[in-house]
């Protein structure tokens, strides 16, 4: 979707600026002979400022659906990292898993050790590991056992995958389309409670599938 509509910005900003050249051009032109001037002109203004506005609209909606993309991206992996290490993340780790340069990685790290009041740790080669607080966290909720059981929680949807989201929800709750509209625009909040591990693990994927962030909530 988002390669069409790059290519569909780009044909309407040449055709627009193309227009608008061809407009420019006839009036600047004095051959007193030359016939349609002002139907050329007057074509060339209509048809070339809306096509070069709605191809730039389109274009930079394009751009900013990329960066919300790439910062949601970012925050999934690093609170899975987070969760993982029980609070510990190394910059080369999440620089390996995001595929961010180092210096990115680390600035990005910054960032969420600032919003979240994060610890420093550096080892005795320089090394810095940070530590977020997780709180009194019970560690069967990030190494579940098989036997236990689970409810899955939708914890964020992107606005844009929103529809997707839907049918997916609505396919695991049996829930109307208003009903699972609602709930989808008030996250976080519960899709399938007391599901085994198997269940829960194959609707966490399916979710995942189509953009949204979803944890799995031991049972106690």
């Amino acid at each position: 979707m988002r390669i069409v509509k790059q290519i569909s910005a780009a044909v309407l900003l040449v055709i627009g600026f193309w227009c608008l050249a061809r407009a420019v051009e006839t009036g600047l032109d004095n051959n007193p002979s030359r016939l349609d001037k002002r139907e050329t002109v007057t074509a060339g203004i209509l048809l070339g400022i809306p096509a070069a506005g709605f191809g730039g609209w389109l274009g930079l909606d394009t751009h900013l659906q990329r960066k919300r993309e790439e910062r949601e991206r970012l925050q999934g992996i690093f609170f899975q990292l987070v969760k993982a290490g029980k609070g510990y993340i190394a910059p080369i780790r999440f620089s390996m898993e995001t595929g961010l340069t180092g210096e990115a990685a680390i600035d990005y790290l910054n960032q969420r050790a600032r919003v979240y009041n994060a610890d420093f740790q550096v080892d005795d080669t320089g090394g810095i590991t940070y530590y977020f607080n997780l709180g009194k966290v019970n560690t069967q909720l990030l190494n579940p056992s098989p036997e236990q059981y689970f409810d899955v929680v939708l914890e964020a949807v992107p606005v844009y995958k929103r529809r997707e989201v839907v049918k997916v929800v609505q396919h695991i709750t049996g829930l109307g389309w208003k009903e699972v509209k609602t709930l989808v625009k008030t996250v976080p909040q519960p899709v399938q409670r007391n599901a085994s591990q198997k269940v829960a693990e194959d609707y966490k994927r399916q979710l995942e599938s189509v953009g949204a962030q979803v944890a799995l909530v031991l049972r106690s």
